[in-house]
């Protein structure tokens, strides 16, 4: 029989584990697993599913400098004074000059027939003329009964003369004796009716000659009336004759050869070649910006012009406010009517503030959001912009200096938090 080893075994007791023993692998195990799911979700936020390749976008860096607000606006050089020649009454036309053709002050360039203004003048002279001769007569007349009234008062003065000396006589007499008392009484009544009639006919003499001023001055003024009347129309009468009023040539015909006109009918146009203006198409919503003094730079082929805004329309057309600018100095030969120019009103001028090149970026980001260039990925971050220019762009918040942006469209980003650049 043989004997198994049960014998020869012997129990030996397990050390007991520490417990970090016990559940280190545990924690390593965990622990590697969050390190692993973070990393993964890093590694998700900082891919971007989107791809564009860079040389299709245009990039430029934020910069600190003085920034110029302005526009950049179309226009035409006009002339500074382009008189409109305008039809003063009814008749009919004759144009003595060809659109283009020179012209001097004063020269005829139109003239208008009117029978009806012709007569009317003829006929106001005529009565002018008669009551001309009918004051004259009057004042004859006049001058003929002063003369009367003068007669009149010579006898009334040679009247009491005689009466002083019979008065006198009879002074001497009575006290000789020689007459009656009542002969002395009646040599001084005939004296006091003798001055009665004198200073009688002196103050008619007076009436009549107030009488001949009153009617003189009343005739003289119904004269001075009809003159006016007379020169009115001969005043129209020479506005039927048209002349340049400046120095310059001939613009546009606005009317037919020999065709009938009416009172303020435009005729033609005269430009004065002396002095040149620009006009400016300034978009509406600019409107309420200009201001007469701004200053304006005029490019018109390879030349460059300084000037001013000198007035701006009251008006708007076509969605545009006209504005005038007034040239510093100029040459005149080589400006030509109606030449087209672009031109660029400086608005406003900020010194000392972050600005980027203007691109499409702030019409497409809506002037909220842009997109900084960080190594290869383009990422989108909340801005704020301020005042543009016509190459710049001021940034208010969300950029520093020296950073760099996409300026170009940004309708391919997709909104994307990053975009990836190829």
């Amino acid at each position: 029989m043989i004997q198994g080893t049960s014998q020869q075994d012997h129990i030996i007791q397990r050390p007991a584990k520490s417990a970090l023993r016990r559940f280190f692998p545990a924690v390593a195990i965990t622990g590697t697993a969050l390190l692993l799911v973070v990393a993964f979700f890093q590694s998700l936020g900082q891919s971007a599913s989107l791809v564009v390749p860079r040389n299709q976008l245009q990039l430029a860096t934020v910069q600190r400098g003085d920034l110029v607000r302005d526009i950049a606006v179309q226009g035409r050089i006009v002339a500074a004074n382009a008189p409109t020649l305008y039809s003063q009454e009814t008749g009919q036309v004759q144009l003595f000059k060809q659109p283009g053709e020179a012209v001097m002050q004063g020269e005829l360039l139109a003239t208008i027939t009117s029978p009806a203004l012709q007569n009317d003048l003829q006929q106001q002279e005529a009565v002018l003329s008669g009551m001309q001769s009918e004051a004259e007569r009057a004042e004859l007349a006049a001058r003929e009964q002063q003369l009367d009234m003068e007669q009149v008062m010579n006898a009334a003065q040679v009247n009491l003369l005689a009466a002083r000396r019979e008065l006198q006589r009879a002074s001497q007499s009575i006290e000789l004796g020689v007459i009656r008392q009542l002969d002395f009484d009646i040599a001084g009544d005939n004296l006091t009716k003798a001055e009665l009639e004198f200073d009688h006919a002196k103050r008619k003499v007076e009436l009549a000659r107030d009488k001949l001023r009153f009617e003189q001055s009343s005739r003289a003024q119904d004269i001075h009336r009809q003159h006016l009347v007379v020169n009115e129309l001969e005043r129209k009468v020479a506005a039927l004759h048209i002349t340049a009023p400046v120095t310059g040539q001939l613009g546009n015909w606005l009317t037919e050869q020999h065709s009938h006109v009416l009172p303020g009918q435009p005729l033609v146009t005269v430009i004065d070649l002396s002095q040149y203006e620009a006009e400016l198409a300034v978009p509406e919503s600019y409107g309420r910006e200009l201001a007469p003094g701004q200053q304006v730079e005029v490019q018109l082929g390879h030349q460059h012009l300084n000037g001013s805004i000198s007035h701006i329309a009251a008006e708007v057309r076509n969605n545009q406010v006209s504005a005038r600018v007034r040239f510093d100095a100029i040459d005149n030969q080589s400006l030509r009517q109606s030449q087209r120019l672009s031109a660029r009103v400086i608005l406003e001028y900020k010194p000392d503030v972050l600005k980027i090149a203007r691109g499409d970026f702030v019409s497409s980001g809506g002037g909220r959001q842009a997109y900084q260039v960080l190594n290869n990925q383009a990422v989108r971050k909340q801005v704020e912009l301020g005042a543009l220019s016509v190459q710049w762009v001021e940034i208010l918040s969300g950029a520093s200096e020296g950073e760099q942006w996409v300026v170009s469209n940004l309708s391919d980003f997709k909104n994307s938090e990053r975009v990836n650049l190829n």
